[in-house]
């Protein structure tokens, strides 16, 4: 019989890749190993300088939030992320190689957060200590999310709600040894 599992490469600031892939057990060793020499391309962030930057993506970034004096450029996978601050506000926002709009991350006060979705973290969460709170506006039209980062001793979550409080994406790692 065939197995299937199914490899969410969570999304780090907005990109999501689905690795599916059907193997017998005796491919497992090899599906691990490609997958973990994958997932640290798919899922790094690396720091460019603006000269590094396609024009059209800049263009967008101006297009989008004009004004915008991106402060630090980020390339993850194909995806280019600016980051600024604009009326005292920090957002990532993200485009293409084209300088098509996918998404934008605006930081936010607890209190901007709809009380169905602090209910919800409250009685999920208990003992967690928010870290983190933002909104998430897609480009697909997909709506408004929140997301909140948070942690406790042992480990660091980050997990998105609908307005309503409906869970959608949740994702955690271990904290190391030494709590960092």
């Amino acid at each position: 019989m065939v197995d299937v599992n199914v490899i969410y490469l969570r999304r780090l600031s907005g990109t999501v890749a689905a690795v599916t892939t059907l193997f017998r057990s005796r491919w497992r060793a090899l599906a691990a190993a490609l997958i973990t020499a994958l997932c640290p391309t798919v899922l790094s962030a690396q720091q460019i300088t603006a000269s590094q930057v396609p024009a059209p993506v800049k263009a967008g970034v101006q297009a989008k939030c004009p004004g915008a004096k991106v402060t630090e450029w980020k390339l993850k996978g194909k995806d280019y992320e600016a980051e600024f601050t604009l009326n005292r506000i920090d957002i990532a926002a993200k485009f293409d190689a084209t300088g098509k709009w996918l998404e934008t991350e605006t930081t936010i006060a607890l209190l901007e957060v709809p009380p169905a979705v602090r209910d919800k973290f409250a009685s999920h969460f208990a003992g967690y200590k928010v870290v983190e709170t933002q909104s998430l506006q897609r480009g697909d039209g997909s709506g408004l999310i929140y997301e909140i980062h948070f942690e406790n001793r042992k480990e660091v979550v980050k997990a998105q709600f609908a307005p309503d409080g409906k869970a959608l994406e949740r994702s955690a790692k271990a904290k190391a040894a030494n709590g960092k």
